[in-house]
């Protein structure tokens, strides 16, 4: 039986090409008798693989024992026990949906048509922006330069990065790199818009979608403890500025980089920094690292790379601001149910943030309601009209865990300074309910004196109406460059007692100072990153500071040593030194008190001009539709309305409503709504678009030759108004095959819980021919539906709009058709949200 068993053994070798054979009888002889190479060296490393991951399950599980033993020794409340659980759990879920969504950017990067098929809601941008162009050619080019990259990143990290970071504390003299390796996984660039109006001659933007999901991985080592990062995660709207442009070669001055707004940043944390993943430590320490990106790369900052000589990098980096948002936080309404009530229905203890760029203001929690109302003010400085957008975001406060979204919204910047000043009502997205009510003003800078005393009466106009002690008159830019024969530390001059404080002891050659420049007015500080070891510091940076009257207030530029925290040097200058002087600025060294040193600073003071009137009431305006998340178009003058083409698709309507919106005043919306009854009954109330203050419905007609039916396509209705006392509903669509009501003509869609905003999707068929189709008419209501005790009570018609559309009137209804959107009429004496909202809407 062995002898077989060999014979067996050996057959089966041979006819493998004898690879098996010299294996098994361990004398390296091929069939044609030449010596192969024992492979005895992989299958040693693969047994030390498997023998190592043996003994990490076994170390695993047996400190699980441990663990579990020490509990019973020591006799821990049972309580632990599920903290520790609910940890494991959360852990465990956080780690798939992440592993899942960088699998799924991975296989987007090397097979995208498989990958967007496969999931849908992650379609890069040229999918929803005809503007936008593919950039595959930039990919393929950039696949073949990543390993390159990696190369130069690691050489600036170990080169430049590494010493700054080991200088600039005593304890970081142990920091090092001890791995940097970005991966095979370079990013993608979704699509590219280049801008061609209102942009200067002299100038070239574009902005890229860029998506990076790579398989990097950073270790950091201080000493014995090593910590790294892994899986970095970015995704966001870069835009790329070639300016200025030049008659000779290189024919591109500089180029300037930055985000217009924060990034999406994710990553995993690895060996000693994977103690901060948990719940309230992880997204703490995420988000002080998307704000030092924030820092960096996100507006106001940028980041310039000089192409020619002689060229100033200061204003390729601090260009001018173009203007000032004020923002009018309001209210909220019908907000979601975040928090479970026991005795009754629980409600959200909301509050708000506001992004422009790299700016970011929250307001304050108001408890235990779905309608806050803050009433806050805001201004933030704008440095791009084209493209860049205010995020709203709405939260649930939950303290000790991570607060709960209620939804968002993004308003285009460019559409409030067409109009100057806007009152918004805005519909949050991502959430089944909800609005904010926001009042925008678009302050632009002017450097006459005149327009002073106007700014401050407005301001004052708008300080009797509202709370608001922080609003601004001016704009004051402060550009540090450079300070020249700083003193040691110890050696400033006494002013107030008139004598000189004595010369520290300097016992080495490194105790030069690390000097930063510190900028006060008022409350508002900034300060300068630190120059290492020098008295001739060269910064280059610009602050702006929003003065709320240039007649009383002064900046303070303070000198400072980081290491001994001492003061170089100050100067303090009167902003109103600046309104005589032309065009409101000055460029030239001021010299800091007490001393012989120099601080080159340059200032620019610009008035807050607004040619609408924050006063005026607050009915006069009706909301504008919010806009949708990429890159958009720069602002065009605006046209007359078009009247909308059947044939014009969803998509261009959307777009045309969200890139293009615009306020219009309630006496047209009234004059249009007087027009409104004069119609036939039986004509189609179709509309241009979805209106973001009417209930409407979204239907598609169309007449299928095939199966001899009529097609009715219920997509979905916005903005129903619930039954009185009720802040949702339950909705569904009945529709009648007028003039019959028999069964044939009588369909319905499912019911949709919970939502004032549904979305069906569903088609309803009727057998009828084309001809007797055109004779018909569509009775369309939308339903609420009730239980049985509110059935039997009976006090409640349940009905939350209606429309008739005759198909007589309903052109190429044999044909494929796109969506339409119409008004639903409604019964006001027993729909309403609330009193205000019903009143506002019966004026329409």
């Amino acid at each position: 039986m062995a002898d077989s068993a060999e014979s067996g053994a050996e057959g089966a070798g041979s006819s493998a090409g004898g690879t098996a054979g010299s294996a098994a009888g361990g004398d390296g002889q091929a069939p044609g008798g030449e010596t192969q190479p024992s492979p005895t060296v992989p299958s040693r490393l693969k047994v030390n693989e498997d023998l190592l991951v043996l003994i990490k399950k076994y170390a695993i599980q047996l400190g699980i024992l441990v663990v579990v033993w020490l509990v019973g020794y020591w006799a821990f409340s049972v309580s632990w026990i599920m903290l520790g659980l609910f940890v494991w759990m959360w852990r465990e879920k956080k780690q798939k949906a992440k592993e899942f969504k960088i699998k799924t950017a991975r296989n987007a990067a090397q097979n995208e048509q498989a990958t967007v098929l496969a999931r849908l809601e992650d379609l890069p941008s040229w999918v929803y922006f005809p503007d936008v162009e593919r950039a595959e050619w930039l990919n393929k080019i950039l696949a073949q330069l990543w390993p390159y990259v990696g190369r130069y990143v690691e050489d600036i990290l170990r080169s430049s990065v590494e010493p700054v970071v080991k200088d600039s504390h005593e304890m970081l003299r142990s920091f090092q790199f001890s791995n940097i390796m970005l991966g095979d996984m370079p990013p993608r660039v979704g699509g590219i818009q280049v801008y061609t109006e209102h942009v200067h001659r002299n100038e070239i933007i574009l902005d890229m979608e860029i998506m990076y999901a790579g398989d990097c991985d950073i270790q950091i080592r201080m000493k014995r403890f090593l910590a790294g990062i892994q899986d970095l995660q970015i995704h966001g709207t870069l835009r790329v500025v070639m300016k200025p442009l030049v008659k000779f070669s290189p024919l591109i001055g500089g180029i300037t980089v930055f985000f217009l707004n924060r990034p999406e940043i994710d990553f995993n944390l690895t060996n000693l920094a994977d103690v901060f993943d948990f719940p309230g430590l992880s997204s703490l320490l995420k988000g002080i690292v998307a704000d030092q990106v924030s820092n960096f790369m996100v507006l106001p900052n940028r980041y310039p790379m000089p192409l020619i000589p002689d060229l100033e990098v200061a204003k390729l980096k601090y260009p001018m601001p173009v203007g000032v948002l004020r923002i009018h936080l309001k209210e909220a309404k019908e907000l979601m149910r975040a928090d479970v009530g026991f005795m009754k229905k629980g409600k959200s203890d909301p509050y708000c943030t506001l992004q422009v760029g790299a700016q970011s203001f929250k307001s304050k929690t108001i408890e235990n309601t779905l309608e806050p109302r803050w009433n806050e003010y805001y201004e933030a400085v704008v440095d791009q009209l084209e493209g860049q957008t205010m995020q709203v975001n709405m939260f649930d406060e939950d303290p000790g865990s991570k607060d709960d979204p209620l939804g968002n919204a993004a308003v285009s910047i460019s559409e409030v300074v067409k109009m100057g000043f806007s009152d918004v009502w805005l519909p949050l997205e991502d959430a089944t309910t909800g609005q904010v009510h926001l009042r925008m003003s678009w302050l632009s800078l002017s450097s006459q004196m005149e327009a002073l005393d106007k700014s401050l009466d407005q301001m004052e106009k708008v300080k009797r109406i509202a709370d608001a002690d922080a609003l601004s008159s001016a704009l004051l830019v402060v550009r540090v460059d450079s300070a020249k024969n700083l003193p040691m530390p110890g050696m400033l001059k006494n002013t107030r007692q008139g004598r000189s404080i004595p010369r520290m002891t300097v016992k080495k050659s490194g105790s030069d100072p690390n000097p930063y420049v510190e900028l006060s007015v008022a409350q508002k500080h900034w300060k300068t990153k630190p120059q290492y070891n020098t008295y001739e510091p060269v910064w280059e940076e610009a602050f702006n500071f929003l003065i709320q009257n240039p007649l009383h207030q002064e900046l303070l530029a303070e000198v400072k040593d980081e290491k001994t925290k001492k003061t170089l040097g100050k100067k303090v200058i009167s902003v109103k030194s600046l309104l005589t002087l032309d065009k409101m600025s000055t460029k030239r060294p001021f010299r800091l008190d007490g001393t012989s040193a120099e601080l080159h600073m340059e200032l620019i003071l610009r008035i807050l001009s607004s040619e609408a009137d924050e006063s005026d009431d607050l009915d006069e305006i009706e909301p504008i539709s919010p806009t949708a998340a990429g890159p958009s178009t720069p602002a065009a003058p605006p046209t007359e309305p078009a009247q909308p083409s059947p044939a014009s698709s969803t998509e261009d309507r959307q777009a045309n409503n969200s890139n293009g919106s615009v306020v219009r005043r309630r006496n047209n919306a009234a004059n249009a709504s007087t027009t409104t009854p004069t119609r036939p009954k039986s004509e189609p109330a179709a509309v241009d678009g979805p209106n973001p203050y009417a209930s409407q419905v979204q239907l598609s007609l169309h007449h299928s030759a095939d199966t001899d039916k009529l097609l009715v396509t219920v997509h979905k209705a916005t903005n129903l108004m619930p039954q009185a006392n009720q802040k949702m509903c339950d909705p569904y669509v009945r529709i009648y095959l007028q003039p019959d009501k028999n069964r044939s003509g009588r369909k319905k869609t499912s019911v949709v819980k919970d939502n004032v905003n549904p979305a069906w999707d569903e088609t309803l068929e009727f057998p009828v021919t084309l001809a007797e189709a055109k004779q018909r008419s569509l009775d369309i209501v939308i339903k609420n539906k009730r239980s049985l005790f509110e059935t039997i009570r009976g006090n409640s018609t349940g009905t939350l709009g209606r429309v008739e559309v005759d198909l007589s009137k309903v052109d190429n209804l044999a044909t494929q058709n796109n969506p339409i959107w119409f008004d639903l009429k409604q019964d006001f004496g027993s729909l309403s949200r609330s009193s205000s909202v019903s009143s506002y809407r019966s004026e329409l």
